[in-house]
């Protein structure tokens, strides 16, 4: 049986317990397709966004939609290649999906499903006629800017789960 080692961010560990480090030993039986869908699918959210922010920042030119003038088209295949990669990565370390062109396929769903929920965010804070969602995490552009990317990724994740990847196999 194989097992995973995750050790403990020190962010973690307990003050004045620091020589000890816990960990987490999780057997990959263990794994159940909602765990490995929901942290692959939390990876390659991350990964296009921060793909797309670097990329964008160094390359963009191109301006990618009037809703949100900061996004760029290089940006958005950073991000695109990102989520891609991202999930080809979780597909070797997690064998699922079953495929390299699954997990081609979800990373490339990822990616356009949390765009989608980053220019709908965009889209209500434009009627709202505010530029921020909130002042909870200064610089950020609030709370709800942390999280419009995952609107519609776990409900997509879902959807290829059901219907997409019985037929890829």
């Amino acid at each position: 049986m194989s097992t995973l080692f995750i050790p403990c961010p020190p962010l973690f560990c307990v003050p004045g317990l620091r020589h000890v480090q816990p960990a987490l030993v999780v057997p990959v039986s263990a794994w159940t397709v909602g765990i490995v869908s929901t942290f692959t699918s939390i990876l390659c959210v991350v990964a296009a966004d921060v793909g797309a922010f670097f990329v964008g920042k160094s390359l963009g030119r191109t301006k990618l939609t009037d809703i949100s003038p900061k996004k760029t088209v290089e940006g958005a295949l950073g991000g695109l290649a990102s989520s891609v990669g991202t999930a080809l990565a979780m597909q070797k370390l997690t064998a699922w999906p079953a495929t390299p062109a699954a997990a081609a396929m979800l990373g490339l769903l990822i990616f356009f499903s949390s765009l989608f929920g980053d220019l709908i965010e965009s889209i209500i804070k434009r009627d709202a006629e505010m530029k921020d969602s909130g002042n909870m995490i200064p610089g950020h552009g609030g709370l709800l800017d942390r999280f419009d990317s995952y609107i519609f990724t776990g409900a997509m994740v879902y959807f290829f789960n059901l219907y997409v990847l019985p037929v890829m196999l």
